[in-house]
């Protein structure tokens, strides 16, 4: 119990210790999450449209592969904010070899 209540006052003060994001910090990120989100909307127009198949035994598009695109997609706008934030300098943009990585879509 005694270990518990040192690590436990440990913690509380270094959590004292954590200094605030500044300002410019804060808008870099703003600007990184709205970069990534404008470019998500963009690549996911297509799967914005489709409508809840609530109630049909067999959905006009597969659940599985609707869920994979949006996945996908997700995490390439997590990848572009944190790319974004550590380098600041290629816009976010996940590049393979020079060239910007493109969203994976499932083909049919």
């Amino acid at each position: 119990m005694k270990h518990f209540l040192l690590a436990a006052i440990a913690c509380l003060g270094l959590s004292a210790c954590a200094a605030p994001e500044s300002q410019a910090q804060q808008a870099e990120d703003a600007a990184c999450t709205a970069q990534a989100n404008a470019q998500y909307d963009q690549s996911t127009l297509d799967l914005q449209g489709r409508t809840a198949q609530n109630g049909l035994r067999y959905g006009a598009m597969p659940t599985l592969a609707f869920n994979g695109q949006i996945m996908g997609s997700e995490h390439v706008r997590d990848s572009q904010i944190q790319n974004c934030e550590k380098t600041g300098n290629n816009n976010g943009q996940p590049m393979v070899n020079g060239t910007p990585v493109v969203a994976p879509h499932i083909i049919n």
